[in-house]
Protein backbone atom coordinates (compact mmCIF):
# COMPACT_ATOMS: atom_id res chain seq x y z
CA UNK A 1 0.00 0.00 0.00
CA UNK A 2 2.67 2.16 -0.89
CA UNK A 3 1.71 5.79 -1.27
CA UNK A 4 -1.54 5.71 0.62
CA UNK A 5 -2.70 8.94 2.07
CA UNK A 6 -5.15 10.00 4.62
CA UNK A 7 -3.75 13.75 5.48
CA UNK A 8 -6.62 16.16 4.39
CA UNK A 9 -8.97 14.01 2.99
CA UNK A 10 -12.33 13.01 3.78
CA UNK A 11 -11.23 9.54 5.73
CA UNK A 12 -9.69 12.07 8.18
CA UNK A 13 -12.91 13.78 8.47
CA UNK A 14 -14.78 10.66 9.10
CA UNK A 15 -12.08 9.65 11.84
CA UNK A 16 -12.71 13.15 13.42
CA UNK A 17 -16.19 12.95 13.13
CA UNK A 18 -15.93 9.53 14.79
CA UNK A 19 -14.01 11.39 17.91
CA UNK A 20 -16.41 14.33 17.93
CA UNK A 21 -19.26 12.21 18.35
CA UNK A 22 -17.87 9.80 21.16
CA UNK A 23 -16.89 13.01 23.00
CA UNK A 24 -20.89 14.25 22.63
CA UNK A 25 -22.21 11.48 23.92
CA UNK A 26 -26.26 11.44 24.85
CA UNK A 27 -26.36 14.52 23.53
CA UNK A 28 -26.45 13.93 19.51
CA UNK A 29 -28.76 11.39 20.29
CA UNK A 30 -31.41 13.86 22.10
CA UNK A 31 -30.70 16.36 19.38
CA UNK A 32 -31.43 13.81 15.94
CA UNK A 33 -34.54 12.04 17.40
CA UNK A 34 -37.59 14.05 15.96
CA UNK A 35 -40.70 13.07 13.74
CA UNK A 36 -41.87 14.27 10.75
CA UNK A 37 -45.97 14.87 10.22
CA UNK A 38 -47.12 11.00 10.19
CA UNK A 39 -44.92 10.84 12.94
CA UNK A 40 -42.00 8.97 10.96
CA UNK A 41 -38.77 9.00 12.97
CA UNK A 42 -36.48 11.88 11.20
CA UNK A 43 -32.60 12.04 10.43
CA UNK A 44 -30.95 15.22 12.38
CA UNK A 45 -28.53 17.04 10.12
CA UNK A 46 -25.25 15.87 12.01
CA UNK A 47 -26.59 11.87 11.67
CA UNK A 48 -26.44 12.41 7.77
CA UNK A 49 -22.93 14.55 8.00
CA UNK A 50 -21.65 11.48 10.09
CA UNK A 51 -22.95 8.90 8.14
CA UNK A 52 -21.45 10.68 5.10
CA UNK A 53 -18.08 11.19 6.91
CA UNK A 54 -17.89 7.52 7.92
CA UNK A 55 -19.19 6.08 4.45
CA UNK A 56 -16.13 7.85 2.48
CA UNK A 57 -14.17 6.34 5.09
CA UNK A 58 -15.42 3.24 4.26
CA UNK A 59 -15.48 3.52 0.69
CA UNK A 60 -11.82 4.27 0.91
CA UNK A 61 -10.40 1.52 2.74
CA UNK A 62 -12.95 -0.98 0.41
CA UNK A 63 -10.82 0.78 -2.85
CA UNK A 64 -7.52 0.96 -0.94
CA UNK A 65 -7.29 -1.78 1.57
CA UNK A 66 -8.56 -4.98 0.09
CA UNK A 67 -5.72 -6.10 -2.12
CA UNK A 68 -5.41 -9.08 0.20
CA UNK A 69 -9.12 -9.73 0.92
CA UNK A 70 -9.84 -10.33 -2.92
CA UNK A 71 -6.89 -12.43 -3.13
CA UNK A 72 -7.89 -14.81 0.22
CA UNK A 73 -11.32 -14.64 -1.54
CA UNK A 74 -10.20 -15.46 -5.22
CA UNK A 75 -7.98 -18.98 -3.32
CA UNK A 76 -10.98 -19.84 -1.38
CA UNK A 77 -13.34 -19.39 -4.71
CA UNK A 78 -15.91 -18.38 -2.51
CA UNK A 79 -19.06 -16.43 -3.86
CA UNK A 80 -20.04 -13.48 -1.46
CA UNK A 81 -23.25 -15.33 -0.75
CA UNK A 82 -21.45 -18.16 0.21
CA UNK A 83 -19.13 -16.22 2.39
CA UNK A 84 -22.04 -14.23 4.01
CA UNK A 85 -23.59 -17.93 5.28
CA UNK A 86 -19.88 -19.09 6.75
CA UNK A 87 -20.01 -16.17 8.80
CA UNK A 88 -23.73 -16.68 9.48
CA UNK A 89 -22.84 -20.30 10.49
CA UNK A 90 -19.77 -19.42 12.86
CA UNK A 91 -21.77 -16.74 14.63
CA UNK A 92 -24.45 -19.33 16.02
CA UNK A 93 -25.28 -21.05 18.79
CA UNK A 94 -26.65 -23.94 16.96
CA UNK A 95 -27.17 -25.49 13.93
CA UNK A 96 -28.98 -23.77 10.63
CA UNK A 97 -32.25 -25.44 9.00
CA UNK A 98 -31.78 -24.85 5.45
CA UNK A 99 -34.71 -22.85 5.34
CA UNK A 100 -32.36 -20.70 8.15
CA UNK A 101 -29.51 -20.39 5.88
CA UNK A 102 -31.48 -19.27 2.95
CA UNK A 103 -32.87 -16.52 5.08
CA UNK A 104 -29.78 -15.19 6.18
CA UNK A 105 -28.15 -14.83 2.77
CA UNK A 106 -31.49 -13.56 1.15
CA UNK A 107 -31.40 -16.69 -1.23
CA UNK A 108 -34.11 -19.28 -2.50
CA UNK A 109 -33.94 -22.36 -0.85
CA UNK A 110 -32.73 -24.28 -4.59
CA UNK A 111 -29.92 -21.67 -4.35
CA UNK A 112 -29.08 -22.13 -0.59
CA UNK A 113 -29.16 -25.97 -1.22
CA UNK A 114 -26.81 -25.31 -4.07
CA UNK A 115 -24.59 -23.08 -1.84
CA UNK A 116 -24.52 -25.58 1.21
CA UNK A 117 -23.52 -28.50 -1.39
CA UNK A 118 -20.65 -26.29 -2.65
CA UNK A 119 -19.81 -25.62 0.74
CA UNK A 120 -20.19 -29.36 1.89
CA UNK A 121 -18.65 -30.89 -1.02
CA UNK A 122 -15.04 -28.51 -0.53
CA UNK A 123 -15.30 -29.60 3.26
CA UNK A 124 -16.12 -25.98 4.63
CA UNK A 125 -19.71 -26.96 6.20
CA UNK A 126 -21.92 -30.28 6.94
CA UNK A 127 -24.85 -31.24 6.80
CA UNK A 128 -27.24 -33.36 8.12
CA UNK A 129 -30.87 -34.79 8.45
CA UNK A 130 -32.24 -33.00 11.86
CA UNK A 131 -33.33 -35.93 14.63
CA UNK A 132 -37.03 -35.03 15.31
CA UNK A 133 -37.62 -34.56 11.66
CA UNK A 134 -35.87 -36.19 8.76
CA UNK A 135 -37.64 -34.16 6.28
CA UNK A 136 -35.24 -30.70 7.46
CA UNK A 137 -31.97 -30.37 6.93
CA UNK A 138 -29.61 -28.75 9.36
CA UNK A 139 -26.10 -27.32 8.84
CA UNK A 140 -22.90 -26.75 10.20
CA UNK A 141 -19.81 -25.12 9.82
CA UNK A 142 -16.57 -27.61 9.98
CA UNK A 143 -13.10 -26.83 10.48
CA UNK A 144 -12.62 -26.34 7.31
CA UNK A 145 -14.96 -23.83 7.12
CA UNK A 146 -13.71 -21.73 10.25
CA UNK A 147 -9.89 -22.17 8.52
CA UNK A 148 -11.73 -20.38 5.61
CA UNK A 149 -13.12 -17.47 7.99
CA UNK A 150 -9.85 -16.92 9.66
CA UNK A 151 -7.70 -16.57 6.28
CA UNK A 152 -10.58 -13.72 5.50
CA UNK A 153 -9.97 -12.00 8.26
CA UNK A 154 -6.37 -12.38 7.92
CA UNK A 155 -6.71 -10.44 4.89
CA UNK A 156 -9.29 -8.01 6.15
CA UNK A 157 -6.91 -7.38 9.44
CA UNK A 158 -3.83 -7.02 6.68
CA UNK A 159 -5.25 -4.38 4.94
CA UNK A 160 -6.24 -2.24 7.82
CA UNK A 161 -2.85 -2.40 9.43
CA UNK A 162 -1.82 -1.01 6.07
CA UNK A 163 -4.18 1.85 6.52
CA UNK A 164 -3.13 2.22 9.86
CA UNK A 165 0.85 2.91 9.13
CA UNK A 166 -0.03 5.64 7.12
CA UNK A 167 -1.74 7.98 9.86
CA UNK A 168 0.32 10.52 11.10
CA UNK A 169 0.66 9.85 15.01
CA UNK A 170 -2.12 12.88 15.96
CA UNK A 171 -4.40 10.81 13.55
CA UNK A 172 -3.61 7.78 15.14
CA UNK A 173 -4.18 8.87 18.76
CA UNK A 174 -7.54 10.35 17.16
CA UNK A 175 -8.56 7.28 15.60
CA UNK A 176 -7.82 5.37 18.57
CA UNK A 177 -9.54 7.10 21.18
CA UNK A 178 -12.66 7.00 19.15
CA UNK A 179 -12.58 3.56 19.02
CA UNK A 180 -11.77 3.08 22.58
CA UNK A 181 -15.47 4.66 23.04
CA UNK A 182 -17.31 2.75 20.50
CA UNK A 183 -15.84 -0.65 22.14
CA UNK A 184 -17.03 -0.16 25.01
CA UNK A 185 -19.90 -1.53 23.40
CA UNK A 186 -20.06 -5.33 23.78
CA UNK A 187 -21.80 -6.18 20.31
CA UNK A 188 -18.82 -3.90 18.68
CA UNK A 189 -16.27 -5.13 20.79
CA UNK A 190 -16.82 -8.81 19.60
CA UNK A 191 -16.20 -8.29 16.62
CA UNK A 192 -12.46 -7.93 17.14
CA UNK A 193 -10.21 -10.35 15.31
CA UNK A 194 -9.93 -13.50 18.03
CA UNK A 195 -6.37 -12.97 18.93
CA UNK A 196 -6.87 -9.26 19.93
CA UNK A 197 -10.34 -10.46 22.09
CA UNK A 198 -9.60 -10.36 25.79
Amino acid sequence: MRGLRVGGSNCFCAILACVQVTHVGDDVNQVGEGTNESGAATRAPQDTNLASDLYALIVFLHKNCNADLFEAVGALDLSLSQIKLLHHLEDQPRELSLKEAAEVVHVSMPAASRMVDDLVRRGFAQRREDEDDRRMKRVCLTEGGRTAIRQLNAARLSGLEQFAQTLTTPERRALANALANLLDRDDIAACRPETLNP
